[in-house]
């Protein structure tokens, strides 16, 4: 136990560094101030760091960006960026699939893909080359597999293509339906009820006439994408994945891209099997590493039994419900497709390390603490959440937080005689449908996306 202090401290450390070292080029120096102040991008909160910040005074990320100088260089950076991507698109057009190691730098690297010109381009061909969980395709694929992540860790990869991939074995060829074919599915009309929920998820430049011409084009895009396969069951929340791919991408080449990340991506479990064997059960792995990096953020979470229910909307929709911004949830999935499918949790924990100032500070009880996680600031330092991400990912790849650092965990969590984070029951729809109370139906309404 005394070494796993050790190692937590040790993780910790190399995530501040790794913070400074990006914060660094954007320092700047006040003029205004009789006391120097120094503003950075990085998102420790500076009572978590006194030894290190105690002649700083941290501002938010938007405070910084309100910079002139800062601003003319961020966007001299991300020009130069579009230029490198142009050039390499325009030199390597007829094999770009032959380059997706480049393309993934280029997505996940500061400030994505930048423009969505380029994005129309780079996420199909992300898609078709999308990395493979081979420890979530062997557990799904075992017959004796059971809810312990021990199974045979040492011989999977955290990362790799996927032998099943669209562009290794196989296509998948729809039939041609109609839109009344489409309209008898059975999950139409949930499909529909939700698209039309979506009105505040559409860029503020988009007139009436497009929203509307957009929705209309939303359903059977969805729904073509269900009728491909018998066994997809349609979650809410998909409709947002699936919009943001339309406003990117345009009907055809969001359907594609749609079907490849529902067939062969992260979202293949959530359509397939239930919330507790999918999404949940990646969602715990968020305590692991948070105990690794923040053990005290991580008591004060179980010690009120937060559990995960607060995320659930974040890797189902890749943040496209949660964020507010457009620019945001774009950089999140240029993010995602070129990454681990379980970089989603890792951008969730990072969220929560994020915010642990409000959590420390905040009442030590579970409905404050979830609504207060809930509700997602407007002024979300994306960027530098998908930097700390990739640290953490880094740092604690998914072979360790499923395997050895999940068993620590388990012990920590049996000595303190409290129940792993996550719920208890055998079903989540069970555990909301037997509950009257208000926190039971404050969840259902909240993650469930039952109002809009």
């Amino acid at each position: 136990m005394r070494s796993s202090r050790y190692f937590a401290s040790s993780i910790r450390i190399q995530l501040i560094v790794s913070r400074i070292k990006r914060a660094a080029p954007n320092i700047v120096a006040s003029k205004n101030s009789e006391k120097k102040t120094v503003t950075t991008c990085f998102c420790l909160p500076t009572y978590r760091l006194p030894y290190l910040l105690h002649d700083f005074t941290l501002q938010r990320p938007s405070e910084v960006y309100e910079n002139g100088a800062l601003a003319r260089a961020v966007d001299r950076s991300l020009e130069i960026k579009c230029m490198r991507m142009r050039a390499f698109i325009n030199k390597h057009r007829d094999s770009l699939h032959l380059h997706i190691a480049q393309l993934r730098q280029f997505a996940s690297s500061p400030g994505g893909l930048v423009l969505d010109e380029i994005r129309a381009i780079v996420w199909p061909i992300l898609a078709n080359c999308l990395v493979a969980d081979t420890f979530r395709e062997h557990h799904s694929a075992s017959t004796t597999a059971d809810s312990d992540f021990e199974s045979a860790l040492s011989n999977l990869s955290d990362e790799g293509e996927r032998s099943d991939s669209p562009g290794s074995s196989r296509s998948t060829v729809i039939e041609a339906v109609t839109l009344s074919d489409l309209k008898g599915h059975g999950e139409w009309n949930q499909v529909e009820m939700d698209v039309h929920r979506t009105l505040a998820r559409f860029p503020p430049n988009i007139s009436d006439t497009q929203r509307t011409l957009l929705q209309n084009e939303l359903t059977p895009l969805i729904v073509r994408i269900l009728w491909r396969s018998p066994r997809f069951r349609y979650y809410q929340g998909f409709h947002d994945v699936c919009l943001t791919l339309l406003l990117v991408l345009g009907v055809e080449s969001a359907e594609h891209v749609g079907f490849l990340l529902a067939e062969y991506g992260a979202f293949n479990g959530y359509l397939l099997q239930s919330l507790e064997e999918t999404v949940l059960r990646d969602l715990d792995l968020m305590y692991v590493i948070t105990w690794k990096v923040d053990a005290e953020l991580e008591k004060v979470m179980r010690s009120v039994e937060l559990g995960s229910l607060f995320a659930l909307s974040w890797p189902l929709t890749w943040f496209s419900h949660a964020l507010h911004h457009y620019r945001q949830i774009v950089l999140c999935f240029d993010l995602f497709l070129a990454s681990h499918p379980l970089m989603p949790v890792y951008f969730t924990t990072a969220v929560v390390l994020w915010r642990s100032a409000s959590i420390l500070g905040a009442s030590r009880d579970m409905p404050s603490l979830h609504h207060l996680l809930n509700v997602m600031p407007d002024d979300v330092p994306v960027q530098a959440l998908v930097a700390d991400a990739q640290d953490l990912f880094r740092m604690l790849p998914p072979a360790s937080i499923r395997g050895p650092l999940l068993d620590d965990y388990r012990r920590v969590l049996k000595e303190a005689s409290v129940r792993k984070p996550s719920l208890p029951t055998p079903s989540l729809r069970a555990w909301l449908v037997a509950g009257t109370a208000t926190a039971s139906i404050y969840l259902l309404s909240r993650y469930l996306f039952l109002p809009s």
